[in-house]
């Protein structure tokens, strides 16, 4: 067995599913048994079908009472957001009244916001461990196999390198670093109907705040990781540029206000992976990539909730314009083979960090001058 807590072996398969049944934590990563020739998932050997399901039925109902109480207290959270904000409306009306309370309440951006942080942080985390647990209560032979192709999808995933994305992080991470010394942000923000086109090269490396710049940096380093697995690793900086500088021309062109963040470029690397997978299917099992579509769902859905803060033409632009560029650069293959990365797409990646950099040091010089 191969898991998180190293090598360890068993004497016996009947030994090797009681070590199975035990696993809550899903350590156990890989296994072997002599009717195999290599290591595998244990979602991927029928004769442990019967452990496998005992154990992740466990898991997913522990981690699903774990987010029942997180829903609850999410709302909790969310009723006292609302209540604070209704006692500051009506601190500041002459004459209250229901209807006029209410009224109140939809203009303001607070309620919104404490909305849009629990359908983030408590329903969406409790809605997927839901999903997980009769998911695997319904665990059949069949199932199971479409389960051990996406577990030995992900087990691979999580073995591959990431320069690139590690090299993009490094980048959005100096940026941040320089936001929070000189706390001038807006001096590289980018500004929406102005005429500073450099804007839209700085704005993608900054962030409003630590919350916004955690939940990007995962969401880059998932999607990151995919892409140089599957596309390779120039199609990091490629995409991310590409699609954050057309989600900023998108974004420039509605609304008034500032806009900043990586947002547009995350979004066109889902949109990329989205066609990208889709047009080479048997690289990546069906389940797999219908995380993709739940990843484009759940964006769409947080940014209706939260229109007041989420700049959605960036969004909507960047996803739009990494779909188009894996349509024409990448056609549809039948192959198992991931595609190769050229000399061309090499050089204009390390053309694209070169940008980046660029744009880095040119916020980093406004933000000091502010």
């Amino acid at each position: 067995m191969v898991g998180g807590k190293g090598v360890h072996g068993v004497e016996n398969a009947q030994a090797l599913r009681e070590a199975l049944r035990t696993d809550t934590n899903e350590w156990i990563g890989l296994v072997w048994t002599p009717e195999h020739p290599h290591m595998e998932v244990p979602e991927a050997v029928p004769e442990l079908l019967d452990a496998v399901k005992e154990s992740r039925v466990k898991a997913s109902a522990q981690e699903l009472q774990k987010q029942n109480g997180q829903l609850r207290l999410g709302l909790l959270l969310l009723l006292a957001f609302l209540g604070y904000a209704g006692y500051e409306i009506v601190q500041f009306r002459k004459v209250f009244s229901p209807m006029g309370l209410l009224q109140d309440l939809i203009k303001s951006a607070t309620p919104a916001l404490g909305f849009l942080l629990f359908v983030m942080f408590f329903l969406l985390p409790w809605y997927e461990a839901k999903k997980r647990w009769r998911e695997v209560r319904a665990w059949t032979v069949e199932t199971m196999r479409d389960a051990g192709d996406l577990a030995r999808f992900d087990v691979w995933l999580s073995w591959q390198k990431i320069y690139a994305t590690k090299v993009l992080m490094g980048l959005i991470g100096l940026a941040g670093a320089v936001q929070v010394l000189t706390g001038k942000t807006d001096a590289a923000a980018l500004i929406k109907g102005g005429e500073e086109r450099w804007r839209l090269l700085t704005a993608p490396l900054l962030h409003g705040h630590i919350l916004h710049f955690m939940m990007n940096a995962l969401g880059l380093i998932y999607l990151g990781r995919r892409i140089e697995a599957l596309a390779r690793w120039p199609q990091v900086p490629i995409v991310f540029l590409f699609s954050a500088w057309i989600g900023g021309e998108c974004s420039v062109h509605v609304g008034t206000g500032l806009s900043l963040g990586a947002s547009g470029g995350l979004m066109g690397m889902l949109g990329f992976l989205l066609v990208f997978e889709t047009r080479h299917a048997q690289l990546v099992p069906r389940k797999s990539r219908r995380r993709l579509i739940a990843a484009v769902l759940g964006t769409a859905l947080i940014g209706i909730i939260g229109v007041r803060f989420i700049d959605n033409a960036a969004h909507a632009g960047g996803l739009i314009a990494g779909m188009l560029y894996a349509f024409v650069v990448f056609p549809r293959s039948e192959s198992s083979v991931r595609p190769h990365a050229t000399t061309v797409d090499r050089v204009v990646a390390l053309l694209c960090f070169a940008v980046l950099v660029y744009a880095l040091l040119l916020a980093a010089r406004v933000m000091m001058a502010a």
